[in-house]
């Protein structure tokens, strides 16, 4: 249970900061009213949320246009999400739909880069596997072999 906490904490802060950084790139389109960190974290609750309970419904609703699009169709679904946002929060306002696709492409890809580079996991070979017996490897004493480090 601790761990499922820490887990959404940390998605919540990567898309908070995701949304800031976005909305500082688009800022003719996307407006955050002040205060800008809590209006963030609200919005970054609210795309967690709908990602999670309507994102899903949409996208299986729509399978035969993201499959005859090529997967595209799902960055109109985001835009719909991001719209939707829009509507229910006051202080987020998004200038047009344009705005929410390029908004909603911006902040997964933000996302993405983000938890791509802190979950990176480094695999130790094993010295004593009969492919790699060639080399004379015995500086990694203190690993036990297929030992993960974080």
């Amino acid at each position: 249970m601790k761990y499922k906490i820490k887990f959404y904490l940390i998605k919540l802060l990567i898309t908070s900061f995701a949304v800031l950084f976005t909305a500082w790139l688009l800022k003719k389109g996307i407006h955050i009213e002040e205060p800008r960190i809590f209006t963030a974290v609200v919005v970054g609750i609210s795309l967690i949320l709908l990602n999670t309970f309507i994102k899903p419904v949409l996208v299986a609703l729509t399978i035969p246009l993201t499959l005859f699009s090529f997967g595209f169709f799902l960055l109109i679904i985001n835009a719909l999400v991001i719209e939707l946002i829009d509507f229910m929060l006051i202080g987020f306002t998004v200038d047009g739909f344009f705005w929410a696709l390029l908004f909603g492409f911006l902040v997964s890809l933000t996302t993405s880069i983000i938890e791509g580079i802190g979950s990176v996991k480094v695999m130790r070979y094993d010295k004593h596997d009969q492919r790699n017996s060639n080399k004379n490897d015995d500086d990694d004493e203190g690993f036990t072999p297929y030992e993960e480090v974080e």
